[in-house]
């Protein structure tokens, strides 16, 4: 989490510093996102699962804006259908054309290979294109909002482990339908004429008391109390692969 949140930060400076430099023209995008989501921490092991999201951004002159959307995941902390609409206040840097970012993904992996041979590395192509690639995307965007979702299963997820003697059950609880979560996240993206691709890394934290993992510890002889213990799922993570149309 604090790794993440640092590139967050340097993302959020990058975008904030090259917006700074001059206007970028207005711009609307389409963008298509899919990718995995799942539970930060403790209750990993509930799983991730496929999210696909649609949304609409439109910025102005200094590239700020707005972005809203729909998403799907057909599991949700392995209980069926959720569904939200993302509503985010979104910052953009200005674009290179495809032909300047070729060129700084070729200084990128050059640099790289400088970088390298400085503190005793040999280059390996998988540096080497690591770093063209990096260099490659062309701009970033930093958003923050809120999502407001419904969750529409009814199942109740239940998981059994072994230990000796001591027999543990994990079970996972929806306490509201409803939910609401906060998302901070940014994207890394280049451009082909009108299509963008990219990647949109994320951090979602639950308002609301959706999930809670219940998890109940005894003898398997039945000797004893058994020990429950409950933990609310409050954040999740997600990364998408998107691709975008502007216009």
């Amino acid at each position: 989490m604090k790794r993440f949140l640092l590139c967050f930060a340097m993302a959020l400076g990058t975008c904030m510093a090259l917006c700074a430099q001059g206007p970028s023209q207005n711009m609307k995008e389409l963008r298509l996102g899919i990718g995995v989501r799942g539970p930060v921490g403790r209750s990993l092991g509930w799983g991730s699962s496929e999210i696909f999201s649609l949304t609409y951004a439109r910025y102005g002159m200094r590239g700020i804006g707005y972005r809203v959307g729909a998403e799907y995941m057909p599991q949700n902390m392995e209980i069926d259908s959720y569904f939200g609409v993302p509503v985010a206040f979104s910052v953009r840097t200005r674009d290179r054309s495809f032909s300047e970012s070729v060129v700084t993904g070729v200084e990128a992996a050059a640099a790289g290979a400088v970088r390298d041979a400085i503190y005793g590395y040999e280059p390996t192509a998988q540096s080497i294109i690591g770093d063209f690639l990096l260099g490659l995307l062309n701009r970033a965007e930093f958003f923050a909002g809120l999502t407001p979702g419904y969750i529409a299963g009814t199942n109740t997820p239940v998981k059994e482990s072994y230990s000796g003697s001591v027999t543990s059950q994990k079970t996972l609880r929806l306490d509201n339908r409803f939910s609401i979560t906060a998302d901070v996240g940014f994207s890394m993206s280049f451009r082909i004429g009108r299509v963008n691709l990219g990647i949109v890394p994320s951090v979602h934290y639950f308002l609301t008391k959706n999930f809670v993992s219940v998890t109940s510890s005894g003898n398997s002889t039945g000797d004893g109390d058994a020990i429950v213990t409950e933990t609310p799922v409050r954040f999740q993570y997600s990364v998408l692969g998107a691709i975008g149309y502007t216009f």
